[in-house]
C-alpha cells in the first residue's frame, strides 16, 4: 500500500457517505411526511452508516504511511 492508496481510500469512504446522507433525508422525509415514527425508524440507520463513512478514520497502514513520508 502506498500513499496514494491511501488517498483513494479515504476520498472513497467520504464519497459514499456522501450518497447515502442524500438518501437518507430523503427517506426520512417521505417516511415522516407518511408515518412518523415508522419513517424515522427506516432513515436513523441511513443517517448513522453515512456519518460513520464521511467520518471514517484512517487505517492503522495508512497512518504509518502517510506518517513515514512526511
Amino acid at each position: 500500500m502506498n500513499k496514494q492508496d491511501c488517498v483513494s481510500e479515504k476520498w472513497s469512504s467520504r464519497t459514499i457517505g456522501l450518497i447515502i446522507l442524500p438518501l437518507a433525508m430523503a427517506l426520512g422525509f417521505l417516511g415522516f411526511l407518511i408515518l412518523p415514527v415508522v419513517g424515522l425508524f427506516f432513515a436513523l440507520p441511513l443517517f448513522i452508516l453515512s456519518f460513520f463513512f464521511i467520518a471514517a478514520p484512517e487505517s492503522k497502514v495508512c497512518r504509518l504511511i502517510l506518517r513515514k513520508e512526511t
